[in-house]
């Protein structure tokens, strides 16, 4: 996908509820976070965020950043990592899951993601779904929610019949899990904004996309 291509949003202008700042850019081409945004009847345009994540874990890892500080830095880098006209809202997010001090990255392969869900079968652990804000290269607003999930002990049989279902689809999903989909089987307690665990924190967001005028107060 050429990076320099911006998408707008499908969203029908009968259903939006704009302000009067007009431009809104989501930083990534998840599909998740552009249905949440869609889904809500906001405008904005989408750009993929072609940044190398591993030097910014590295260094989390070396300075002894906590999760949520790692979560920020990297949605600030991929916010800025786009180029944008001068004046735009650039909306970068990141997750990071942890269970116990272990911070799970997207799995790489399908071995992959049966270990992660092994590891994470019977357990509760914490999504830190991070989001920041950048206008003209100065940060507007930062946040970090947690969503808390638990997943029931499924059987071998179960996890072996939902990664053959899902196959590559879970590659890109932090958890290999989409709870939107067939992921939902795999927990038996969810605590925390669904649009959270998808991608967006869009309360805390929605609120401040009226403050900055992108949307209606």
């Amino acid at each position: 996908m050429n990076d320099s291509i911006l998408h707008d949003s499908v969203v029908p202008t009968s259903t939006r509820v704009q302000g009067s700042y007009p431009r809104f850019l989501l930083a990534s081409q998840s599909r998740a976070r552009r249905e949440l945004l869609e889904n809500a009847g906001i405008a904005f345009t989408s750009q993929a965020s072609d940044m190398d994540e591993d030097p910014i874990k590295r260094t989390a890892l070396a300075a002894g950043w906590d999760v949520d500080a790692t979560a920020l830095a990297l949605s600030e880098a991929k916010a800025r990592a786009v180029t944008v006209p001068a004046g735009t809202l650039v909306l970068g997010a990141d997750q990071i899951l942890a269970l116990d001090g272990r911070r799970f990255d997207k799995p790489a392969s399908v071995a992959e993601a049966r270990a992660h869900l092994m590891a994470l079968r019977g357990r509760m652990h914490t999504l830190h779904t991070a989001c920041v804000l950048l206008r003209d290269g100065a940060v507007v607003w930062r946040h970090v929610a947690h969503p808390i999930l638990t997943m029931r002990p499924f059987s071998d049989e179960f996890l072996e019949a939902y990664l053959a279902s899902e196959g590559d689809a879970i590659l890109s999903c932090v958890g290999a899990y989409r709870l939107e989909g067939l992921g939902a089987q795999l927990f038996s307690g969810v605590q925390g904004e669904q649009a959270a665990i998808l991608g967006l924190p869009m309360l805390a967001l929605m609120q401040t996309l009226r403050e900055q005028g992108v949307l209606m107060m």
